[in-house]
């Protein structure tokens, strides 16, 4: 079965030999997929001549584009607190920073469409703690962030791409049930859908996200992030570490045949990161073994 990796399973490289041989390792490796994932955070914008270099090396080594991660802006912006205004985030309620942050978004798509990607992954980070000390800012947040969609629907709906909020760990389960609510309510599910990220949800829900994400979103799981972890602690594996999805405690088995229900379209995407000491050729062999057998389990 065909399977996706993250580009920045090694790490995020920035010096171009090696990015072209990660992807030749992943190629080597027999994934199919890419889910692009350099410049997930901060404020670079690629130029045309770049993305067309990168589905160059695509084309080369026989890769297609599952999925893009496209960036919130400024690196560093969001989280549970407002510190201030950041000079590109798309959340923002200054209306300067709020366009630049879209025009940001608007490149990744651009990006996605180059690459043939039909999907970006978005942060949104709920600031809840201001939620809670100003309860009239919650609706001043989401009129930003709806402002925002609005202007890329027409521009994503041009390019065939879809945006997906990523569920993320810093919020409160509650806040991002209502946060999928909101938005799957306001926008059909050709523009906008989920993006499931399996590590994040089980540091939120643990084994429950399965039937309280997943079950009542699965007609808006577009995308996928797949690893797992052993929750919050201080063993290895513990917390946002992004592990090769094989844990046994993990809810693998009670999670593959809701995915295979959902809208999700193949192949799976495997969001991971190796760890010191591994070597890139062992540590690829192992993730795509991974990856095979969840398609077992569904």
């Amino acid at each position: 079965m065909e399977l996706g990796i993250s580009t920045d399973f090694d790490r995020e490289f920035v010096v171009i030999e090696d990015r072209k041989r990660s992807l030749e390792q992943i190629a080597a490796a027999g994934f199919s997929h890419i889910h692009w994932c350099y410049e997930w955070d901060g404020e670079y914008i690629y130029a045309v001549s770049e993305m067309k270099q990168i589905r160059e090396w695509m084309d080369e080594y026989g890769l297609k584009a599952k999925s893009l991660h496209a960036s919130k802006g400024s690196s560093g912006a969001g989280g549970a607190r407002i510190k201030g205004h950041y000079r590109k985030d798309y959340t923002s309620s200054l209306e300067p920073n709020r366009i630049a942050g879209v025009e940001l978004i608007q490149n990744r798509v651009e990006l996605a469409h180059i690459i043939g990607a039909t999907e970006i992954v978005l942060h949104m980070y709920l600031p809840y703690e201001e939620f809670e000390r100003n309860p009239d800012y919650k609706e001043i947040f989401y009129g930003q962030v709806y402002r925002s969609l609005d202007e890329l629907m027409p521009f994503c709906a041009e390019r065939n791409v879809r945006i997906c909020i990523e569920n993320l760990f810093e919020a409160p389960g509650e806040l991002q049930i209502e946060q999928f609510t909101r938005l799957c309510r306001r926008y059909p599910e050709s523009f906008l859908g989920l993006c499931l990220d399996t590590g994040h949800a089980y540091l939120v829900w643990g084994r429950e996200f399965v039937e309280k994400l997943a079950v009542p979103f699965q007609d808006r799981i577009y995308s996928v992030h797949l690893h797992d972890n052993r929750g919050w602690g201080d063993r290895p594996g513990c917390g946002d570490a992004h592990r090769i999805p094989e844990d046994a405690d993990f809810p693998w088995r009670e999670l593959m045949p809701v995915l295979s229900r959902s809208a999700y379209e193949n192949p799976l995407v495997l969001e991971v990161s190796m760890q010191a000491g591994d070597e890139p050729e062992d540590y690829l062999k192992r993730a795509y073994e991974a990856g095979q057998r969840l398609y077992q389990l569904q």
